[in-house]
């Protein structure tokens, strides 16, 4: 068995297949209703910053002895909040699955993990119920916290769940590219609320959203040639934004876009904001990008009433995931 850092110039064309071809067997097993990366999505994931991403990606590859693909897997340190943190990804193959290569990429990525000085390590996005969880467990891992994955299917989809007015004494408009710089104030202020989201048991120091972030983060989305789209809903009195919803589309992946946070600032709820925005985003994005057949989306399994809001207007729960962690040296211990 050998780990090896991921070289983007060691690798071929038919390297990035194996790895394509792997994860397509992976997808169909431990997200199902989830259809696998493209070549081109495959290789844009492992070579293009990702501006929607928590922290930069180390990758990992595992083979075997003949030389055969049989992992896939990623580091990921959050830099400004969460700097306790590693961030760990791994699939294995599923006809190389119980032979000891998940807990053997451990060992491999665990020294670079107590170098930088980290405590904890966390697995997002496990699906709960399956090889990923049991896995988790087997090494020590807690579940912190529950979530739903939802699929919106566009060509599917009812859009006249879409018409919803914005809510008396707000307006809602749809952003891409940069916030007007007589809002960049109040916008960071309503992006900053997300931390107010059900949480359950995990503990995650929220992003502190100012006006030089925001501006950063629209250099970086920029950079990347990733699209960012939002909704905002804006309060008519005081012109302040009042909530946001965003997504990103990736170039390499133009069917597909990814619905991430949606916050409302405390004063401004309890008007269906988050609805409001959302139906407006979906609007906006049918009517531009009408390449896109679905969107994903996931929530808190707690946080029931942004599942519902996403039920009313056409999204379908997909598979149920979980986010498990579990101490740097409790994780040394175990593997010995």
């Amino acid at each position: 068995m050998n780990f090896a850092l991921f070289d983007p110039d060691a690798m071929t064309e038919a390297d990035y297949e194996a790895i394509t071809e792997m994860r397509a067997r992976i997808f169909a097993l431990d997200r199902p209703g989830t259809p696998p990366l493209s070549l081109a999505a495959t290789i844009a994931l492992m070579t293009e910053v990702d501006a929607a991403a928590l922290a930069a990606r180390i990758f990992w590859l595992a083979r075997g002895d003949a030389g055969e693909l049989v992992g896939f897997g990623q580091v990921s340190m959050p830099e400004q909040e969460n700097t306790d943190t590693a961030i760990v990804f791994l699939e294995v193959d599923p006809d190389r699955r119980r032979q000891g290569i998940g807990t053997a990429f451990l060992r491999a990525v665990l020294p670079s993990i107590q170098a930088a000085g980290r405590t904890r390590v966390l697995a997002m996005n496990v699906t709960t119920d399956a090889d990923g969880e049991r896995f988790a467990e087997a090494m020590g891992a807690v579940c912190t916290i529950r979530g739903l994955v939802q699929t919106l299917d566009v060509a599917a989809a009812d859009r006249t769940l879409w018409d919803i007015p914005a809510p008396q004494g707000y307006r809602v408009e749809s952003w891409n590219g940069a916030v007007p710089e007589d809002s960049l104030v109040s916008y960071a202020r309503a992006r900053t609320a997300i931390a107010d989201a059900p949480s359950q048991d995990h503990e995650w120091e929220p992003m502190a959203w100012t006006p030089e972030r925001v501006r950063a983060e629209e250099a970086l989305f920029a950079e990347s040639g990733q699209e960012y789209r939002q909704a905002v809903a804006i309060h008519e009195s005081s012109g302040d934004v009042a909530g946001i919803t965003e997504l990103v589309l990736r170039p390499a992946d133009p069917t597909h876009a990814q619905q991430l946070d949606t916050a409302v600032h405390h004063p401004h709820r309890g008007h269906r904001l988050g609805r409001a925005m959302k139906a407006e985003l979906l609007r906006s994005l049918v009517t531009e990008r009408p390449a896109v057949q679905r969107v994903t989306t996931a929530t808190a399994s707690d946080n029931i009433h942004m599942i519902a809001v996403n039920h009313a207007i056409g999204y379908t729960d997909t598979r149920r995931q979980g986010f498990f962690e579990t101490k740097v040296d409790d994780l040394a211990a175990r593997l010995g």
